[in-house]
């Protein structure tokens, strides 16, 4: 890819992330932790009350964390790649995953998780040991399930022999099981591989994780294994074993693993350059297929809304969840109703974000499932 090219469809996807931005409501999830979270997410999340009177207000920080990913993937790759034009194109598709994408957009703590883990990777291939320190201390201040990280580095640094950063690794694991008691193994087993998969596809896109799964396992088997490798592999490998026995929380492992796209596009060249022109069309075929189906996701996701019109039921819609309570919401006003009362806590905190509170008993009760 070139590098005119490139910068053109950087523009093009910064217009398109700030469109998605700016006309999607808030979500569920974002509601409960714009109202209830008083840790690093609720913070951003106020971070520009009333600034730009749209979703900007409680979206912005994470916009900007996204975008800031950008050149730090970019950085990363010139560690695989000969030439800018295939860090252009490993950059172009790391930011048109579907879990990239949405990431940037509304408020999750993964978009900040990706970035510290980004900027340890290179301060560590740059030999910044000290800063890479800082990062990982960062990372377990950050997130909850950052013993995942600390594992896959842990198990580098011990086939490498790095003693001293294997001990950080360990101390940093174990303070995070301390702090934050790890990551959930309780209650009754409960078989989620199936499902798993399917939040990875969603993660990556069908056929991109296909090919990503791939790449990860002919790195173990045949290729040099480096750390970020050891980072995705071993969060990959416990996302798989942990759903076995639970739901997984995709936000405590896509992080660690989404990065590593990287190694996917590696491996499809080592694949294709040994092989004779001849014989390479296949593969060739095969890359446009699975690059036209990920462009293809990434414009469902940006225009997801015109999906409306095409749907009979509404609620079969992906973004339901995020539309239904900001439709109401002006309904409701339509009518000259302020107040609306539901069972759902998170779609209450939606109402209450446009400005329809729950009914007191002063109100005329609206109870509704």
């Amino acid at each position: 890819m070139s590098q005119r090219l490139f910068y053109g469809f950087l523009l093009l996807y910064l217009l398109a992330l700030l469109h998605l931005v700016t006309t999607l409501p808030i979500g569920p999830h974002e509601a409960l932790v714009y109202y209830e979270d008083h840790g690093i997410l609720g913070y951003l999340a106020h971070l520009c009350d009333g600034c730009f009177g749209n979703s900007l207000d409680f979206r912005l920080p994470f916009l900007l964390f996204g975008v800031m990913n950008i050149p730090l993937f970019y950085y990363i790759s010139y560690f695989y790649f000969k030439n800018s034009e295939e860090s252009y194109l490993a950059t172009t598709i790391f930011l048109l995953l579907p879990g990239i994408i949405t990431a940037s957009v509304i408020i999750n703590i993964a978009v900040i998780v990706i970035g510290l883990v980004l900027s340890f990777i290179i301060l560590y291939e740059k030999q910044h040991h000290l800063s890479a320190y800082v990062v990982m201390v960062l990372l377990l201040l950050v997130h909850d399930a950052s013993i995942i990280f600390f594992i896959g580095v842990a198990i580098f640094a011990l086939s490498r022999t790095e003693y001293y950063l294997f001990s950080l690794s360990l101390l940093l694991g174990v303070l995070s099981l301390l702090l934050f008691n790890g990551l959930d193994i309780g209650g009754v087993p409960k078989g989620k591989f199936l499902e798993l998969f399917g939040l990875y596809m969603a993660l990556f896109s069908p056929l991109v994780f296909f090919y990503f799964f791939y790449a990860l396992y002919r790195i173990w088997i045949k290729e040099t294994k480096g750390i970020l490798w050891y980072i995705s592999f071993t969060a990959f490998m416990v996302s798989i074993f942990l759903s076995f026995r639970q739901q997984v929380i995709m936000t405590d492992v896509a992080p660690y693993v989404i990065v590593a796209v990287v190694l996917m596009l590696v491996t499809y060249h080592k694949t294709l350059h040994v092989r004779l022109p001849q014989f390479q069309q296949g593969y060739i075929v095969g890359y446009r297929i699975v690059m036209g189906s990920l462009v293809l996701s990434a414009v469902i996701i940006f225009f997801h809304s015109t999906l409306f019109i095409f749907l009979k039921d509404r609620r079969q819609h992906f973004a339901y969840r995020f539309y239904q309570p900001y439709w109401l919401s002006l309904e409701l006003k339509k009518r000259g109703q302020n107040c609306y009362t539901v069972k759902d806590k998170r779609v209450q905190y939606q109402l209450r974000y446009y400005g329809i509170k729950e009914c007191s008993s002063l109100d005329v009760p609206k109870i509704h499932n």
